[in-house]
């Protein structure tokens, strides 16, 4: 192991050379690639993401997370060993897409809502990819079919859902005390005290939200741009293909080139991959979904570096989803084969106002669906009875 640590010193600076290297002679492929980048932040990802990283900001700020924090803890702590305040990370994540998950699980952290364990146990299920991108992007402008956008979502959630519920068990040590014994009114005054102790006025809150959502989307901006030229030089070196026909067998060898792009960046691979006809592309879409590839992976570094989460650890839960989410796609896809014969588009036809028109919509629509949660958890786990049936 020490070996391979001290080797990696001399490495990482000859890649970074050898890259530097190719850009000098193929700079043509290098700035159309990052072109191609820059334009999907600009007309993607940007105007998707902005939104929710503002609003969670704002709401952190507010103490809105201690005030649903006290709301959901029964229900967080029973099923994922995670404290309540867990499951706005858990929401706004999934409806919001890569990297806000992250982004909010380091931001609990960083502000002591939760413990080292119960962050790591967080991250390993709440950084998923959004309905925007999976119905929008996969479903409708790349397989052009929306019901395969539905079923990729669905398996990357129930997915996400298994491995949380799996790393409930992660140190188990550390297990936390479940509180059934709580009130709005014990979240109103949590949401008080927050207020009162962060005691800065709503132009305070409303500029270091967006000024810190801006340095997160631009350093996201930089990584996409980074990986689209990584893997355009990557493409045309035609190094997939060649470990294709080392690793694959003749049936499988035309999707070598969208799996490996899809490790480095999920993107264009599932663009590749959406070009062969065949069950075995929806498959391996799932796995790359969830897996997320190099390029999420490296802005979700960025996302928890300041915090002590482990990568190692989450880099383990994202293949753990992965392979979650091929076997799911397996299972799953007989059942919906009628609605996968479909090539009906649906009545979204242009993808490129889907992501700036719902963003903001599915921010407060994730808000209203943890409160409505709330007001559930909170009659359920206060049953006696109930609370002996789920007692792992």
């Amino acid at each position: 192991m020490k070996y391979l640590k001290n080797l990696s010193y001399y490495i990482i600076p000859l890649l970074v050379a050898f890259f530097n290297i190719l850009i000098i002679i193929v700079p043509n492929v290098v700035i159309s690639s990052a072109q191609a980048g820059l334009l999907l932040w600009f007309n993607k990802i940007l105007p998707s993401i902005l939104p929710f990283l503002i609003g969670t900001n704002i709401l952190i700020h507010l103490g809105f997370i201690d005030f649903l924090g006290t709301l959901l803890d029964p229900f967080m702590k029973r099923f994922f060993n995670v404290s309540g305040c867990g499951a706005f990370a858990l929401v706004l994540g999934m409806l919001s897409g890569y990297p806000v998950g992250a982004k909010i699980t380091a931001s609990l952290r960083e502000n002591n809502k939760l413990s080292q364990v119960e962050a790591q146990r967080l991250a390993s299920f709440t950084n998923n990819s959004g309905p925007l991108f999976i119905i929008g992007t996969i479903g409708i402008g790349m397989y052009k079919n929306v019901y395969i956008g539905y079923l990729i979502l669905f398996i990357h959630y129930i997915s996400a859902i298994t491995v949380g519920f799996i790393f409930r068990f992660y140190k188990k040590t550390d297990t936390i005390i479940i509180n059934n014994k709580t009130s709005f009114k014990d979240a109103l005054l949590k949401l008080k005290l927050a207020k009162i102790k962060n005691n800065k006025t709503i132009g305070q809150i409303l500029g270091e939200s967006v000024k810190s959502s801006l340095e997160t989307i631009s350093m996201v901006g930089g990584f996409v741009i980074l990986f689209s030229v990584i893997s355009e030089l990557f493409k045309i070196s035609g190094i997939f293909e060649k470990l294709g026909q080392l690793i694959f067998p003749n049936n499988l060898q035309p999707f070598s080139n969208g799996l490996f792009m899809g490790i480095i960046e999920i993107t264009n691979g599932i663009n590749i991959l959406s070009s062969i006809n065949g069950i075995n592309g929806i498959i391996i879409t799932c796995g790359l979904v969830s897996f997320s590839g190099l390029s999420i992976l490296a802005q979700t570094s960025s996302m928890i570096y300041k915090s002590d989460i482990k990568m190692n650890i989450y880099f383990i839960s994202k293949l753990l989803h992965s392979i979650f989410s091929i076997i799911y796609g397996i299972l799953c896809i007989p059942i919906f084969n009628t609605l996968l014969d479909k090539t009906t588009v649906s009545t979204f036809n242009n993808i490129n106002d889907v992501n700036f028109k719902n963003s903001t919509i599915c921010f407060f629509l994730g808000i209203f669906i943890l409160i409505l949660l709330a007001i559930f958890c909170k009659k359920f786990f206060n049953n006696k009875k109930t609370i002996k049936k789920f007692n792992f």
